[in-house]
């Protein structure tokens, strides 16, 4: 059967369905993906693809623009549509929606694997555990498969279905992950969600071995030049043995790509950080979220100091890696002066890359509903989509904190630039100027992951903003 992909963009390539296309392939089906943006007869290429199932990824973010593509696909083409990531996982409802025939939730390999096999078959596929389905003019929850345990069962995901687009294979920068799942539970994040949802279905942090993931960059570098590595898990470095066996085998096979990836201050000692830098990790990007513990601690369930944020801060440095920052403003409960004590702290610990962004409030996480609860996010806020300019959460300082946002970095530098940025805070920042603004940002994104420029800017030719995104960030289809 032809399974295609429909996305709205390229700005990521989502792992999970390269995961979901790299199964369907091994077991003979034949799978294709389509850019809208890309595609100047986007309808007519779904049209002659002929596909027997149409998947949709549809982000946190993604359901009006998903639910157009879908409707698009629906007058060209009379194959079922299957929505899957992390909206429909949190909003099983949109099955109501009529562009929606079917929804996958948990895990969804083999969940869209056997509806691929069934609808080949001919049979009926109503039952299909993960699947929520219409029949009847009632709706079918069906019960969710145990997440998959040993993810080497799964066959090398088919990288290679995005390389279609010039663009996505150029770009010098691929994206991998370890494993599945995340230790944390932030109360901003859905993986706490998302981990009350598969209680009893098995363990939700998962890890690749080491040889897998060996495998998969090889694989890699064999369909499209790799200069660059980033390890998008949320927490790489959970594990101290399998980080120090990955830094030996990564440092044999693949010493000449640098690498980067995300921590906690919790995970990193001297002797981990230094394995990883003689494998050639060049940059390590570490949580501080904010600079007040207060609001760390208890608002955002994050249980460190600051004394720890600045010893891993100190490691990073000492062995010469890049040290990224993630930084949030306008958290519910914040004041202005909570926002400059994280600045300072960005001060403190010499960030070379300070990446600041406003709360992006995800619905159904605890952190969301306290919001709304004390009246402080309307509760129907989601249906603006995701703003990245300004501040979701309500206050009375939403242009100091936009001012704050646009010179944070310049805050950050020295505390006589702190005052200077104080005294013009109440100041609006004009787009034009904004724009120049974040250039330096962009940079040193860039040297962070080592993108080089040319292909950086044509990928960026070819997205859109990612507030109109489809894909999923994760790397797997919750």
């Amino acid at each position: 059967m032809k399974v295609i992909f429909l996305q709205d963009n390229g700005i990521n390539e989502s792992l999970a369905v390269t995961d979901i296309s790299g199964l369907l392939k091994s077991r003979g089906h034949e799978t294709d993906l389509f850019f809208k943006k890309n595609e100047k007869r986007f309808a007519d290429k779904v049209a002659e693809s002929g596909a027997g199932l149409i998947v949709v990824p549809m982000d946190i973010w993604g359901e009006r623009v998903a639910l157009s593509m879908a409707a698009e696909a629906k007058e060209v083409s009379k194959a079922p549509i299957v929505f899957c990531g992390t909206y429909p996982m949190l909003f099983p409802e949109v099955i109501n929606d009529p562009q929606v025939d079917i929804v996958s939730r948990g895990e969804s390999e083999h969940a869209i694997l056997d509806l691929a096999d069934k609808l080949e078959r001919g049979e009926d596929y109503y039952d299909t555990p993960n699947l929520t389905v219409k029949k009847d003019g009632e709706v079918v929850i069906n019960e969710m498969r145990p997440l998959i345990q040993d993810l080497e069962e799964l066959p090398l995901p088919d990288r290679g279905l995005y390389f279609k687009y010039r663009f996505m294979k150029i770009i010098s920068v691929k994206r991998f992950t370890s494993g599945r799942g995340c230790p944390n539970a932030c109360s901003f994040c859905y993986n706490a969600t998302f981990r009350g949802f598969f209680t009893g279905k098995g363990r939700y942090l998962r890890r690749k071995p080491v040889s897998r993931i060996i495998d998969e960059i090889a694989d890699m570098k064999r369909l499209a030049p790799v200069r660059s590595i980033h390890f998008s898990d949320d927490i790489f470095t959970h594990d101290k043995p399998w980080v120090m066996e990955f830094s030996r085998e990564y440092g044999k096979r693949f010493g000449d790509i640098p690498f980067t990836c995300n921590t906690t201050v919790h995970d990193i000692d001297d002797e981990m950080v230094a394995e990883m830098k003689r494998a050639n990790c060049a940059g390590i990007a570490i949580g501080v979220e904010t600079g007040n513990e207060r609001l760390r601690i208890d608002k955002l369930n994050k249980h460190y100091l600051d004394s720890q944020i600045i010893a891993a801060a100190e490691l990073v440095k000492k062995h010469g890696l890049i040290l990224t920052a993630f930084n949030m403003i306008a958290l519910p409960y914040e004041t202005i002066e909570n926002a400059f004590e994280t600045v300072r702290l960005n001060r403190f610990i010499k960030a070379d890359n300070i990446r600041v962004t406003f709360l992006s409030p995800i619905p159904r996480t605890r952190m969301v509903e306290d919001a709304v609860k004390d009246g402080l996010l309307d509760v129907n806020y989601e249906e603006t989509g995701m703003r990245i300019m300004t501040p979701e959460i309500h206050t009375k300082k939403d242009r100091e904190f936009e001012t704050l946002y646009a010179l944070f970095d310049i805050a950050a530098a020295s505390p006589a630039l702190e005052k200077l940025v104080r005294k013009l805070l109440r100041v609006k920042i004009p787009p034009v100027v904004l724009f120049f603004l974040l250039i330096p940002r962009m940079l040193r994104e860039k040297k962070f992951f080592k993108i080089s420029l040319i292909s950086g800017i044509i990928f960026f030719l070819n997205t859109t903003a990612p507030q109109y995104r489809t894909k999923n960030f994760n790397n797997y289809l919750p």
